[in-house]
């Protein structure tokens, strides 16, 4: 009888605090990517094989510049048409951050690399870099963006790991955002 007592509390606690698809529609709807692009969503739509999850996960993961996490749903989203096009625009922003980090850290020319326009910062950077339209000031590169803003770009070594930054300043001059990848 002990045992019942413990367990039914566990099995339920755990029950209560899975993540189901209708909360992941909601946090989508509050904009609340943090909680979209966590594990505990990756393994629901693994577990469902749900390519809208799997689509609304990609895209939160987009918005919190967490790129690498973009794997999983590349490989998951081929079922339909769109799903297709959608895991390739998510391998293309991947395709891009691979190929940039790998220019700017280990010298190799990329200059000769086209992908479609996608409209993701790190995409427009990446354009604008292989076609070296952009200003060098000693470390730092800076882009002129489409909407007018400010990007400078540089080369950070954050604890033996070589990370790219973006540093994004609105059409004041003012930092928006901070961006970092490797």
């Amino acid at each position: 009888m002990k045992r019942f007592f413990f367990i039914f509390p566990l099995l339920f606690g755990i029950k209560l605090f899975a993540v189901n698809v209708e909360d992941v529609m909601n946090w989508n709807e509050l904009g609340q990517y943090n909680r979209i692009c966590s594990n505990s969503v990756r393994d629901l739509f693994i577990k469902e094989q749900n390519d809208s999850i799997a689509n609304l996960y990609a895209k939160a993961c987009l918005k919190m510049d967490k790129i690498n996490d973009l794997i999983i749903p590349i490989v998951m989203l081929y079922k339909t048409k769109d799903a297709r096009e959608n895991a390739a625009l998510y391998s293309t922003i991947l395709f891009q951050k691979k190929l940039l980090y790998l220019s700017l850290i280990d010298g190799v020319n990329i200059s000769n690399v086209r992908t479609p326009k996608i409209d993701y910062i790190l995409s427009e950077v990446f354009d604008k870099y292989v076609k070296n339209d952009y200003k060098r000031n000693q470390d730092k590169l800076i882009f002129k963006l489409k909407s007018g803003k400010k990007c400078e770009l540089f080369i950070k070594n954050d604890d033996g790991i070589k990370k790219i930054v973006l540093l994004l300043y609105n059409k004041d001059n003012k930092l928006e955002s901070i961006k970092t990848y490797w």
